[in-house]
């Protein structure tokens, strides 16, 4: 066990492996179906909720709560000599600010609370790099410095074959979303300093492919020592399809790969798909 603890929370989307190759410690988010509350992950599986999105149930996210935090820092500053807990931007939840409580609640300055200004795979490629220095023995200083450098070169694009979910959270009106449903138009979605943006619209999955390709490729992104992230909550089949683009097109061959969890299920529907890298 290293010194130093990493801290995330579940919009992370960190795959399992690697929470347990890196003794990753990720605080639940709440999800809210039917008037019951689950941590997402611990109460209620991706399986079971997804079954239930299938079923139509609605549910809703709380962010994590300043006393569950409260209750892991406490329990990990037994163990380590400090704390660095890597979340969900800001801007897209409460969740940083509880930490941030937390933290000053317990007036310690060995815990080290950060904004990621990204979610799912985007955070979750950070937690994974800060995780492996820990392991490697690399000081706090050095990783933090790493996770504020790898910030804001995050890029992820995302899309999602229901426009359903993106108007019930705000993004899409409700005229948007019915005639984009009709005409099998996809957004594309792009973080933008803490927040999502719709950049493009796209008909059809064999576009959105194409459009994923011509935008890595207009980077000249140099993939020899970066794994992408790639990331689904039920289109496997359609994840695939870009997996083996990727790398037949642009000879990427390092990839993580995971099934979104719950929080991220609740604002993307069941059937939507990312791709998460570093620029230069």
């Amino acid at each position: 066990m290293g010194k130093i603890a990493i801290v995330t929370d579940s919009l992370a989307d960190v795959p399992e492996e690697f929470i347990k190759m890196y003794n990753i410690y990720v605080a639940p988010l709440v999800i809210n179906i039917d008037g019951i509350s689950y941590k997402d992950g611990v109460d209620l599986s991706k399986d079971d909720f997804y079954n239930l999105l299938n079923e139509g149930k609605m549910p809703t996210t709380s962010q994590v709560p300043p006393g569950e935090f409260i209750d892991m820092f406490e329990d990990l500053l037994k163990s380590y000599e400090c704390i660095i807990a890597i979340l969900l931007s800001s801007k897209l939840s409460g969740t940083y600010q509880s930490a941030v409580i937390a933290k000053n609640t317990l007036n310690n300055d060995k815990i080290f609370i950060i904004d990621s200004r990204n979610f799912s795979l985007g955070n979750g490629l950070i937690v994974i790099k800060a995780a492996e220095m820990a392991l490697n023995g690399n000081s706090k200083d050095d990783i933090i410095k790493e996770v504020e450098d790898m910030i804001p070169k995050m890029r992820y694009i995302m899309t999602f074959d229901s426009l359903d979910y993106l108007y019930r959270g705000g993004r899409l009106n409700k005229s948007q979303a019915i005639i984009g449903n009709i005409l099998n138009i996809k957004p594309i979605i792009m973080n933008d300093d803490g927040e999502l943006k719709i950049v493009d619209k796209v008909r059809g999955r064999k576009n959105i492919i194409k459009w994923i390709i011509k935008y890595i490729r207009d980077k000249e992104i140099d993939f020899e020592n970066q794994e992408i992230g790639l990331i689904h909550t039920g289109s496997s089949e359609f994840i695939n399809d870009i997996e083996n683009t990727l790398r037949s097109e642009l000879g990427i061959t390092k990839f993580i790969k995971s099934r979104a969890g719950c929080a991220a299920g609740v604002h993307a529907g069941p059937s939507a798909v990312g791709v998460f890298f570093k620029l230069k």
